[in-house]
């Protein structure tokens, strides 16, 4: 039998192939998606799907090895992604079945021998399962995911996907060509100076950083869907600020990192798809890239001027979006005890271009179900990409809602802590759309009771 040839990593999957190989035990970049499906489900069928899948998007059928010139890709046969099947007939509980996807989901990848990706069917019956599908971060991102079950849908309800124009392998050549060229030196002298005298954003941690840090990174998650109503009072501050969504709920997390660090110069990560292009918009893969974003603050810095300015920059930083974020960390990027951001923030917002994460996103808002390729699927909400920064925000949105999701290293901080902080958050949302024009150092953040909570320890009679 021939062995396929290598195929050559971009920047960001050699960055994740050296985090791998420092831990190849951790789950912190592993990627999943899952959906509660209701109605009969073939496995026969299902089994046929994710071969074709697999055949589709060769990167889930792929391996990973060190070749003569560094890491390479290499693409091996559909049976590189297996379903397991588990039956569950006696479980009533919805969230028993939520916990074994996350375990599955934890389960570690052999990136070297047994693949990149596996799906799980959990039955409760022949008309009530979970289907979900788990990556390696390194073939796959968040988008992705969703494509993978869109198009396995699709697959198994024989209604295939339009053939791709463009593959994983094209990104790759792409990237190799901007860096191979003269735009490679204009976007380092860019970047250098774009982020020149800020440091990375930190929070004060429960507990110190370690010396050394392994490569081993432990998470947990914290959510919290927003009031109702605080969202289009939300959608008309931003408009009437002249900025996007995305910009006003980023200029606010800025400011409460501001006001909990007390910097005034800092720099926070937002991961951003580099799916350019109409070809590259069905590709799965690592297409992500983690955009550096500089915060200043004055003492008199308004909450729309924040906005204003995280617009700003984030429009400055997507144009030159060409540069991976592994190559920011300077010549020898995997050593360094310092990167460029130790907290991210980005949000889903779903589009047509995936009516799956649509459909489901939006019934999710009123706790139902959504129809696709002739079965009713739900959103099953799993843990995933935990403990690979200090705090990662990602904030979902529908229709009529938006939910924050605050991912953070457990290893620096407790879930009081992270609830606090994402309870602080909401206020700061709240404060903006009453006065967006106050000082971000305006509005308390400790509640009268929290106050007296606090002044209690000082009290005399505590000695």
């Amino acid at each position: 039998m021939t062995t396929a040839p290598g195929r050559p990593l971009s920047v960001g999957q050699e960055a994740l192939w050296f985090l791998y190989r420092m831990a190849p035990e951790s789950p912190a970049y592993n990627v999943q998606a899952a959906l509660r499906v209701r109605g009969p489900l073939d496995e026969s069928r299902l089994r046929h799907a994710l071969h074709a899948l697999a055949e589709r998007h060769d990167v889930l059928c792929s391996t990973f090895t060190e070749g003569p010139g560094g890491p390479e890709r290499v693409p091996g046969p559909p049976a590189l992604l297996p379903l397991e099947v588990m039956d569950v007939p006696g479980a009533t509980d919805d969230d028993h079945l939520t916990r074994l996807v996350a375990e599955f989901g934890r389960l570690p990848f052999d990136l070297s021998a047994e693949g990149t990706s596996h799906a799980l069917l959990v039955r409760r019956s022949p008309t009530d399962a979970v289907l979900a599908v788990c990556t390696h971060h390194i073939v796959s991102d968040a988008t992705s995911q969703w494509l993978l079950l869109q198009d396995l849908l699709d697959l198994y309800a024989d209604q295939p996907p339009p053939p791709l124009t463009h593959t994983f392998d094209d990104y790759v050549a792409e990237e190799q060509r901007v860096l191979g060229g003269a735009r490679r030196s204009e976007l380092a002298a860019f970047w250098k100076d774009f982020c020149a005298g800020a440091p990375a954003g930190e929070l004060p941690t429960d507990r110190p950083r370690a010396a050394a840090e392994a490569g081993v990174l432990h998470g947990a998650t914290c959510e919290l869907r927003l009031p109702d109503e605080l969202v289009p009072r939300l959608r008309e501050t931003a408009r009437r600020t002249k900025v996007t969504g995305f910009a006003l709920l980023l200029g606010v997390f800025q400011s409460l990192v501001h006001r909990y660090g007390g910097r005034r110069d800092f720099l926070i990560g937002t991961p951003t798809t580099t799916r350019s292009g109409p070809g590259m918009r069905q590709v799965v893969g690592y297409l992500v890239n983690t955009l550096v974003v500089p915060a200043h603050f004055t003492p008199g810095t308004t909450f729309a001027q924040a906005a204003g300015a995280a617009q700003r920059q984030v429009m400055t930083a997507m144009r030159n979006i060409a540069f991976p974020y592994a190559l920011l960390a300077g010549e020898d990027p995997y050593s360094t005890r310092n990167p460029p951001v130790r907290m991210a923030f980005t949000m889903v917002a779903p589009t047509r271009l995936e009516p799956l994460l649509q459909r489901v996103t939006e019934a999710a808002a009123t706790g139902g179900t959504a129809r696709y390729a002739g079965l009713d699927v739900a959103f099953v909400d799993v843990p995933m990409l935990e403990g690979q920064f200090d705090i990662s925000v990602e904030m979902r949105q529908s229709e009529t809602t938006l939910t924050a999701v605050f991912r953070y290293a457990t290893d620096l901080f407790d879930e009081s802590t992270v609830r606090r902080l994402l309870d602080h958050y909401v206020q700061l949302l709240t404060a903006v759309v009453d006065r967006p024009g106050d000082p971000v150092t305006g509005p308390a953040l400790v509640r009268a009771g929290e106050l007296d909570s606090l002044l209690a320890l000082g009290a005399d009679d505590d000695w």
